[in-house]
């Protein structure tokens, strides 16, 4: 499939994937470990269900393909719970140009010296646009810190070691990703996310459990989150989730990170100030300034 077309695809399941993620975020406003276990355990359940459907109801399993799920279903994890608390502290705009804008910096690296990638004009005028558009928002969100919650101002701390940690977690996927397309010794896409998802249920099975038994009213208070308008939010945030993963594979798979990157995180930040319109967040001068600068990222 045409590679132009596959980003298509995937922007626009990924400004789906944003207005499902929102809506999970304002669903576990008053945050506790049996809710956010369970809300993993309906994701990973039917993150299963969709990649064994999708593989036919048949699956091609080994040691390397469970290695890499292993690995890739920590970094999940960790991904899922600050997607569902970052947005308490900054617009999905952004949330989406600083993440995006230090993952495409730190995976550009991680090409670099790890896959002996080549970088070269054209890649550095990318970096260096995406690092201005990074810049502005920091600058909107400070302002914004500034005039709208001078009461809590440990807020906009909150908010960058959540990007910072975040950021790590989106290049170790790319990589983990990248390393899987290259490996001989792994069976199929379908399998390894199958494999990663039923990582992340027994997981999360066991965290919900513990919490459950831990706190008297837990398991009440949660599963008061299963309500038919909350699972929809779960089950469409977790079907463009998936989706958006396998369009990646396929991406990585023809293209180098040192390119992929910046691509990726231009189109991601457009994607997060489309997403913060549509939930009528009220964002700063800059913060539009920052999208249309990186729109540039990918036109050059």
């Amino acid at each position: 499939m045409n590679i132009w077309l596959l980003f298509l695809i995937t922007s626009v399941v990924s400004l789906m994937s944003k207005a499902f993620s929102k809506l999970c975020s304002n669903m576990v406003a008053q945050s506790s470990a049996a809710k956010y276990s369970l809300i993993l355990i309906v994701n990973s359940l039917l993150a299963c269900l969709f990649f064994w459907c999708s593989g036919g109801f048949s699956l091609s399993i080994n040691a390397p393909t469970l290695g890499y799920s292993v690995v890739y279903a920590l970094v999940v994890a960790v991904s899922l719970l600050l997607n569902l608390l970052v947005y308490r502290y900054a617009s999905i705009s952004g949330v989406n140009i600083l993440s995006s804008g230090c993952a495409m910096l730190c995976s550009t690296a991680v090409g670099w010296l790890a896959f002996s990638e080549q970088i070269d004009e054209r890649d550095l005028i990318r970096l260096s646009i995406m690092l201005a558009a990074v810049f502005l928002v920091f600058l909107d969100q400070k302002r914004r810190d500034r005039k709208e919650r001078e009461e809590k101002k440990s807020n906009l701390i909150c908010l960058f070691l959540m990007i910072a940690v975040m950021t790590l977690c989106s290049c170790a996927s790319t990589v983990v990703l990248k390393l899987f397309t290259e490996s001989d010794a792994v069976t199929d896409e379908i399998s390894f996310f199958f494999l990663t998802n039923f990582v992340l249920l027994v997981g999360a099975a066991a965290v919900f459990g513990g919490a459950c038994n831990f706190r008297r009213g837990a398991f009440r208070e949660s599963i008061a989150l299963l309500r038919p308008k909350r699972i929809i939010s779960v089950v469409g945030n977790t079907v463009c989730s998936n989706i958006s993963s396998v369009i990646s594979v396929l991406i990585i798979a023809q293209m180098d990170l040192s390119v992929y990157s910046p691509i990726s995180a231009a189109i991601g930040i457009v994607i997060g100030l489309l997403g913060s319109l549509m939930f009528r967040e009220r964002l700063g001068v800059l913060s539009y300034v920052a999208a249309a600068v990186a729109c540039v990222a990918v036109i050059i």
